[in-house]
């Protein structure tokens, strides 16, 4: 009986034919897995703005403490276990620190500040991958937080705000995506803190910046960001809708206390302008994005 078999024509043929497929399905495998991150983040998100809204209830209305001192770290003394940063206030609501982490977000820190519930040795810990909204830029009293200050033993503090002076509490982000350590801030000149300048927007996680944000009431949904260049200060980030970068202002027409540096060490080109004013300097001349 004769014996059929691919011609060396034939076989090459099939061959392009399986490079093609694999060239076409491997980058829609890869966005698949992308997205299958993107969600895994902001289910992280929903549960843990649900815990920070349980806070606020407790706590007479009142959201977390930027920052207050540390008064317990873990069994080799370095990491803190309570006080410090405000994702140790709202640990007790969340219970799992692994709802902190992006899966974006892989580096490690050996920052003292850092959760003791992310430790992977004795000083280093896995980074958390979501920040909190201490104002459209860092200090300035224009988010969930007042304008730094000191208390009576000379302790770096940040005390919350009422919810009652939030204006729209469903339309104001309480934490979200960051790529800031340890304090985790995602006001404007903290968000992409450990990024070099220049860093470009397609670069960012979750497909070129779709970050997650949870908000004040408890649900969360996705803001689209971009990456760029304020004059005179560097990299900052900002929401690529100006609409989107007023959910940062606890009250549109909140201005900073006295104590606020405000231009030279701060991405504003005002100490006394108005939340929506600053947000707007991001929306003119004073802002390059890095595509």
């Amino acid at each position: 009986m004769k014996r059929s078999a691919f011609t060396l024509i034939e076989l090459l043929v099939v061959i392009a034919i399986i490079a093609i497929l694999a060239a076409i399905l491997f980058p829609v495998f890869a966005q698949a897995r992308e997205k299958a991150r993107e969600i895994s983040c902001l289910s992280n998100l929903k549960q843990s703005g649900l815990a920070y809204a349980m806070y606020t209830q407790d706590y007479d209305e009142t959201t977390p403490l930027q920052v207050s001192p540390v008064t317990a770290r873990d069994a080799n003394n370095y990491f803190a276990v309570s006080g410090g940063y405000w994702y140790n206030l709202i640990q007790p609501y969340v219970k799992n620190f692994q709802l902190y982490l992006c899966p974006d977000r892989v580096e490690t820190t050996s920052s003292k500040s850092n959760p003791a519930g992310l430790a992977t040795g004795p000083k280093t810990g896995r980074m958390m991958g979501y920040g909190y909204n201490d104002g459209w830029v860092s200090d300035s009293g224009y988010g969930l937080v007042q304008t730094q200050t000191k208390d009576a033993y000379g302790n770096t503090e940040r005390a919350g705000r009422s919810i009652a002076s939030i204006v729209t509490p469903a339309d104001c982000v309480a934490f979200g995506d960051t790529y800031d350590t340890p304090g985790y801030s995602i006001a404007m000149d903290n968000i992409l803190s450990t990024l070099p300048d220049g860093y470009s927007t397609k670069s960012l996680r979750h497909g070129g910046g779709s970050f997650n944000f949870a908000f004040v009431d408890g649900h969360a949904k996705l803001i689209h960001f971009d990456s760029g260049e304020y004059a005179g200060f560097g990299l900052t980030g900002r929401p690529a809708s100006e609409v989107d970068a007023l959910k940062w202002c606890s009250d549109p027409q909140i201005v900073p206390a006295s104590t606020f540096g405000g231009p030279g060490g701060y991405p504003v080109q005002s100490a006394t302008e108005t939340c929506a004013q600053a947000v707007h300097d991001y929306y003119t001349g004073f802002w390059t994005i890095n595509p």
